[in-house]
């Protein structure tokens, strides 16, 4: 390994100039990088909620539900009605909307004395503009439930223009075009955006921006803390510069292999700065105290002590990171596990043979001998040293505290899958979101599918009793159906709103539909299977889950012979993506432990000192979890990996106590001497190293999505509560293996005399 080190540090000019084609190679890839905000695509390709959800889009012209929300103090006005009219004629136009529905164009229903009449409510070629007939309009509108509730609020002050998309083009990109078209009519009433794609297409703005602003905020967050610590701009620009370059080269990989960023990975930079920095501090922290000059022989012998603690360390979190890649069921999860550890890896790459090769051409300052830090010293690390001699029980009762407080948090905490709860509360998405649950019944498509004869009366008036039932929920206003227009038909033919029970008649009523556009997103061309389309008002995990385990009983209980049903839509995606959360979470968090566990026993040479290493970290992990329960951060795509990324990092500070303390305990031979040494030497680059970590997280905060936030948040706080079990938890945890060690020494000694 020494040879290989000085051949390497011999031709570090050859070295840096290979690094540097190497970034600029990746680098010309960034401009490749694509941003896919699209939750759907991150499920399994076969994964049957979006399997089914795909096919209702192919078959009934889209599933995928975008929505304007139009605001007019007068809605029956002659411009509001031509500002809808606009809106929906722009709308059509656009490529990839499959079908476009509001007042001036939706079906019309009624009976005059001509008899019955099928066709629109509003006749877009010549709009009312007269009093007489915006007053018929508003009277039409408020006396027909087709209309009122659905697609005019009920204190007629709002209404939407909804249209669905092709499942096969790219929906932010659409939904991008949707805004600016409308944007380009100059409506001078207030519109809001809502619905699945124009979410999306907010996320992704949201994801650049972010990116955009955290990145450069966490550079200048750290240059503070390195200047601070290194008193030089130089040691606090070269950890900067690398962990940049580590950067630079997973993002280029990703665009290179073909990656996109996703919801989680636009925070992949900002990761790597906050872990990366790290490695790259070791390494020019060392070289500072230990090289006098740029002999490359004295670089070569402090890369060569460097090389095994920094690659463990290294390790540990690329462990903590590849447990999504096997433990998780979104490829969101897994992309983010894949490109951190790759991104982990090259940070330690770097940090060993960019900043030698780097730091040789530059004077290093004479040794100076450390000065303590009095604050950390006598304030934190001797109180805690002295606590833990005294006191170790003490010590022990609070974390038993935490741990149980964490079991019991734990069971509390909720889960979230829903995108509209991503946003913040004041945010344009979410205020749109909140006025479709309160005034149109929400933006979540629901689509019950029937298979059978489909103008069988029987089959008919199932899908009545279906929509009946489905309205008896709090959280779904209106069906629509061709039962419904069915029932309707019969109603204005003057024999009631039911279904007709002789076939013929029902195949009369059917003849006057045909043609019309809102057949075809309801009915099946062969007429053997048509759907109930309706939306969901909610977007809590625990009222979707409700929802559709009533709805599935249902289902089973009114399954008949020639009659097939079956439910689909995106809160049944939210509940699919809500099972995997759970089950994430678990297997990813036995994979990090398992792997970690082995990782630190093979590095401490013991299976003892091994499981005594990680007990601290899992406190932590409850501890972080319990916080989660009792403050009511939920469980979603982004904290859902806070355990193993808390893990994989946190678990360094253990490795470092029990490695000095076994330093200490051997050269001194006195097990209270020994842990007064490790907390006063190691425990301060600890703490250091726990609150650099943290604050570098800690940057998400400021980012707009809510599930960002949080796991900034709870990494944070994880290496706030993982460096003080190392501290103190854990010296604990080695006077009560000094002391079972002793015993069972003295029971020998006894059993030999």
């Amino acid at each position: 390994m020494k040879k290989l080190v000085t051949k390497l540090i011999r031709h570090r000019v050859l070295v840096l100039i290979i690094i540097g084609v190497i970034t600029l190679f990746f680098g010309f890839q960034l401009k490749n990088l694509k941003i896919n905000s699209d939750i759907i695509k991150s499920l399994p390709k076969d994964d049957p909620a979006a399997v089914m959800y795909k096919k209702v889009g192919e078959k009934y012209k889209g599933s995928t539900l975008g929505i304007i929300i139009y605001n007019s103090k007068n809605l029956y006005s002659a411009v509001s009605i031509a500002d809808i009219a606009k809106i929906t004629d722009v709308v059509s136009g656009i490529k990839g909307v499959e079908s476009v529905t509001s007042l001036t164009n939706i079906i019309n229903i009624k009976s005059d004395s001509l008899g019955m009449n099928v066709g629109k409510l509003v006749d877009v070629y010549n709009l009312p503009k007269e009093e007489k007939e915006l007053s018929a309009l508003k009277f039409e509108i408020e006396s027909n439930e087709m209309y009122k509730g659905d697609i005019v609020s009920m204190d007629g002050k709002s209404t939407i223009i909804m249209f669905t998309l092709s499942p096969h083009i790219t929906q932010e990109k659409v939904a991008k075009e949707v805004k600016e078209k409308v944007s380009q009519l100059h409506i001078k009433e207030q519109i809001y955006y809502g619905g699945l794609p124009l979410m999306m297409e907010e996320l992704s703005t949201i994801i650049y921006t972010d990116m955009m602003w955290l990145i450069p905020i966490v550079i200048i967050v750290l240059f503070v803390i390195l200047y601070l610590s290194f008193k030089s701009i130089k040691g606090a620009l070269i950890p900067l510069i690398t962990v940049g370059i580590a950067a630079i080269w997973t993002l280029g990989l990703m665009a290179l292999l073909g990656y996109e960023i996703t919801m989680i990975g636009g925070i992949i930079p900002v990761v790597l700065f906050a872990v990366g920095s790290a490695y790259a501090i070791h390494v020019v922290n060392h070289i500072s105290e230990n090289v006098n000059s740029g002999d490359p022989n004295e670089i070569v012998e402090s890369i060569l002590y460097l090389l095994l603690p920094v690659f463990l360390s290294s390790l540990t979190t690329v462990f903590g990171f590849i447990s999504f890649i096997f433990g998780s069921y979104l490829s969101m999860i897994k992309d983010f596990g894949l490109f951190c550890a790759i991104g982990t890896f090259f940070s330690f790459l770097l940090a060993i043979l960019f900043i030698p090769s780097l730091i040789s051409y530059f004077p290093q300052n004479k040794k100076r001998k450390t000065k303590n830090d009095p604050l950390l010293t006598n304030y934190i690390l001797k109180p805690i040293s002295k606590l833990i001699i005294q006191h170790p029980k003490y010590i022990f009762v609070f974390w038993i505290t935490i741990i149980f407080l964490g079991v019991v948090g734990t069971l509390k905490i909720d889960r979230s899958t829903n995108l509209a709860s991503f946003f913040k509360l004041k945010s344009q998405t979410r205020i749109s979101e909140i006025t479709l649950q309160e005034k149109f019944g929400g933006s979540a498509p629901i689509y019950v599918v029937f298979k059978g004869d489909i103008q069988d009366p029987e089959l008919l008036k199932e899908m009545v009793k279906m929509s009946d039932f489905l309205k008896t929920s709090k959280f779904i206003s209106t069906t629509t159906s061709v039962a419904d227009l069915v029932a309707q038909m019969n109603d204005a033919m003057g024999e009631g709103k039911q279904i007709p029970s002789d076939r013929p008649k029902v195949e009369q009523l059917w003849f006057l539909l045909e043609g019309d556009e809102t057949l075809e997103k309801l009915v099946s061309p062969e007429l053997n299977e048509a759907i109930i389309q309706t939306r969901f008002a909610s977007s809590n995990t625990k009222d979707t889950k409700l929802f559709l385990d009533t709805l599935n009983q249902y289902i089973k209980s009114h399954q008949k012979k020639g009659i097939q049903m079956e439910v689909c839509g995106m809160p049944n995606v939210y509940q699919q993506m809500d099972k995997s959360l759970l089950n994430s979470q678990l297997s990813s968090l036995i994979i990090a432990i398992v792997l970690v566990l082995l990782l630190v026993s093979i590095s401490l040479k013991s299976l003892k000192l091994g499981i005594y290493g990680i007990i601290p970290i899992l406190a932590t992990v409850l501890a972080v979890f319990g916080f989660m329960g009792f403050t009511g951060i939920a469980l979603d795509v982004a904290t859902v990996s806070v355990a193993s990324v808390a893990l994989g990092i946190g678990i360094d500070y253990s490795i470092h106590t029990i490695t000095a303390f076994n330093h200490y305990i051997k050269k001194t031979k006195d097990i209270n001497s020994a842990l007064e040494s490790t907390i006063l030497t190691t425990g301060k680059s600890i703490l250091i190293n726990a609150i650099s970590v943290a604050i570098g997280f800690s940057v998400l905060l400021i980012s707009q999505l809510i599930p960002m936030q949080y796991f900034g948040l709870l990494i944070a706080l994880s290496m706030l509560f993982s460096s003080a079990g190392a501290l103190t938890l854990l010296p604990v945890l080695l006077i009560l293996r000094s002391k079972i060690s002793e015993k069972i020494s003295q029971k020998k000694q006894i059993k030999t005399n």
